[in-house]
């Protein structure tokens, strides 16, 4: 934190979506964002994997901003608590932020970005 600033954050996820990742998530992982779809200016990601049953969120976070640092942050909390989570690919929206966040915390990964599919 820069400056003594206190900056918000707040990682989830439970015992079964840490056992789906660690099961399902050696792959490809997504990254999906929420941005200024709600009054709060707050942007909450999904860490989702293909299971059996589809896709399946196995992990969440909320951070102060949409920067790379922040986001960083919550990868390596999330890390920490998935020694063993090494995925091939990552897709993410085409966010610089996310992108450097990725490569930043899993240098040998390869990144798909997602095309805006739902424009009108």
């Amino acid at each position: 934190m820069d400056n003594n600033e206190s900056k918000f954050m707040f990682v989830h996820q439970a015992d079964w979506q840490q056992r789906l990742l660690l099961r399902d998530g050696s792959e490809l992982v997504l990254m999906d964002a929420t941005y200024k779809t709600t009054k709060y200016s707050i942007p909450l990601f999904f860490i989702c994997v293909h299971t059996s049953l589809g896709y399946k969120v196995v992990a969440q976070f909320l951070c102060q901003n949409e920067e790379k640092e922040c986001i960083v942050e919550a990868l390596i909390i999330l890390k920490s608590w998935n020694l063993a989570w090494n995925p091939k690919y990552f897709m993410v929206d085409y966010s610089t932020a996310e992108i450097n966040a990725i490569e930043n915390k899993f240098p040998n990964i390869s990144l798909y970005i997602c095309e805006q599919a739902w424009q009108a």
